[in-house]
């Protein structure tokens, strides 16, 4: 269970508008949190939501979060714009 402060609270209306644009589900896929961030910025076209806001929002919302050598991602969630997509890791 994640518990999010007040101060993630404030952010959920952005949060959810945003990410529904730019992320989309997609069971194999498995993407670091740094470039589900920096898709849902782009697509937000000014500031966005702190990092660590945005980490516990995704967590709060169901997405599984796992650490991995190589830095933390999440599983099933991937960028909508094709740009970010090659940079996504697919299970077969």
């Amino acid at each position: 269970m994640v518990r999010l402060t007040e101060a993630d609270r404030k952010h959920v209306a952005k949060f959810a508008a945003v990410v529904g644009e730019a992320l989309e589900e997609c069971p194999n896929a498995d993407a670091s949190t740094m470039l589900l961030f920096s898709a849902c910025a782009a697509a937000s076209g000014d500031d966005f939501i702190p990092m660590g806001t945005f980490n516990r929002l995704l967590m709060a919302t169901g997405y599984k979060r796992t650490n991995r050598r190589y830095g933390a991602r999440f599983v099933g969630l991937r960028p909508v714009n094709p740009d970010y997509q090659g940079r996504v890791y697919y299970h077969d």
